[in-house]
């Protein structure tokens, strides 16, 4: 399967893990992507879980699952000739990703200005921890980091108790996907007027996007949101969120009000009163009007509510299994949803519906694999991954040979003063 919509496009992809999904987003758009990794390999192979717990540097999931589509070839940054090589490839590509330390490019003679001599076309996107200019342009940062200083991490955890980290690497993966929409919001004007230009991705700016209405609550309340844990305090008293059931977990919220609120909670109490479950204040209460904490403060009768239905809440879900919860609430209108773990989101029918995943096969580990597909449907030109992963300088020939067309004999003098 291959895309149109960016054929016929060019992206030399030298980023890391802060921009491995951005060079997948071109590829599965139809771009040629290609993957220009230092001898020893990008950092991606070197990234856990591998297939089959084999450490190597083909079988990292992480770097099948980010860098399918794409071509690989070997390059060393460090060799005048590999230097020299690069500024070749500028000279036949639309795009240039990277995620070095600000100012590296530079420092070998390849910033952006250099590249717009080459190509007067290229767009450069440099995918930073905090960005190219201030106090931080210098600063190195892990994913926890980014979270941290981005300020999502003060938000997760329970109340009392220190922040915890994001359960898996995720900061570079918000930058990847903003590089790649930035990208190609440049490349609108350049189709226009034919000029390139540099677009710097800011990581902590990237997840302080996350953090969506908590920016707004000192500016609007004169306040912030604390870690709650599973429990939810913007609706001005403390809610839980998440209720086991008989194989997971269920997340909800119950808050009525006027719209929705009302709506779920009715359908809810309607259901636990079939069942048994449901207290006769409950199946009396006005949903619409039940705002506690919100208009005025929240009364002794409104904490023992809530401590009384969250607890009911709590003991009808645990009689059924996540499937059969949301079953029913979609028929009841009920603002719910399971928590799903990935073996759920592996066969969740509506991924299914939509064809979400592909089968891709992978001659290097000898199997098929099953692979997150198009993060869009285009009724013309479908997007998502094409191949595979590539191994380690796969693409040398084609790209070296084919595309430069270096012959054969100085393609074993490059690789003898380790230029590629």
């Amino acid at each position: 399967m291959g895309s149109e919509l960016l054929s016929g496009f060019r992206m030399l992809d030298l980023a890391d893990e802060k921009g491995a999904l951005c060079g997948k987003i071109f590829a599965d758009m139809g771009a040629d992507v290609i993957k220009i990794e230092p001898p020893q390999g990008c950092s991606t192979r070197r990234i856990p879980p591998f297939v089959d717990d084999l450490p190597d540097a083909e079988r990292s999931l992480y770097f099948i699952a980010y860098q399918a589509g794409k071509r690989s070839v070997t390059l060393n940054l460090e060799s005048p000739d590999g230097r020299a090589l690069l500024e070749d490839l500028v000279r036949k590509s639309d795009f240039l990703l990277e995620s070095f330390p600000v100012g590296y490019m530079e420092s070998i003679g390849l910033g952006y200005e250099r590249l717009a001599e080459l190509n007067p076309r290229i767009i450069h996107t440099s995918i930073t921890p905090f960005g190219d200019m201030g106090p931080g342009r210098n600063y190195k940062a892990a994913d926890i980091v980014s979270w941290a200083s981005g300020g999502p991490m003060f938000l997760m955890g329970d109340e009392g108790r220190p922040p915890l980290e994001m359960s898996l690497p995720q900061a570079g993966l918000h930058a990847g996907a903003e590089a790649a929409v930035a990208s190609l919001l440049a490349h609108y004007p350049r189709e226009i007027e034919g000029k390139g230009q540099r677009v710097v991705i800011d990581m902590q700016a990237c997840v302080v996007w996350t953090l969506m209405n908590e920016q707004a609550m000192p500016i609007l309340h004169g306040d912030y949101i604390r870690r709650t844990g599973v429990h939810y305090t913007a609706t001005g008293t403390r809610r839980k969120l998440v209720y086991s059931c008989k194989d997971g977990y269920i997340s909800t919220v119950l808050a009525g009000g006027s719209g929705v609120g009302a709506i779920s909670m009715k359908g809810l109490v309607e259901w636990m009163a079939a069942s048994g479950f449901a207290a006769d204040w409950m199946i009396a209460k006005d949903w619409s009007t039940w705002v506690p904490g919100i208009l005025m403060k929240a009364t002794e009768q409104d904490y023992r509510e809530i401590a009384d239905l969250e607890d009911r809440v709590q003991r009808f879900f645990d009689t059924m299994t996540k499937r059969e919860i949301y079953a029913e609430a979609l028929k009841r209108r009920i603002l719910l949803a399971p928590v799903a773990t990935a073996a759920d989101i592996a066969d969740d029918e509506q991924l299914k519906a939509r064809n979400y995943f592909v089968r891709v096969d992978h001659d290097t580990l000898g199997r098929t694999l099953t692979l997150p597909g198009a993060f869009a449907k285009f009724s013309l030109t479908p997007v998502g991954p094409g191949r595979r992963a590539p191994r380690l300088g796969e693409h040398n020939g084609e790209v070296w040979g084919g595309l430069l067309g270096i012959d054969s004999a100085r393609l074993g003098r490059l690789r003898a003063i380790g230029a590629i």
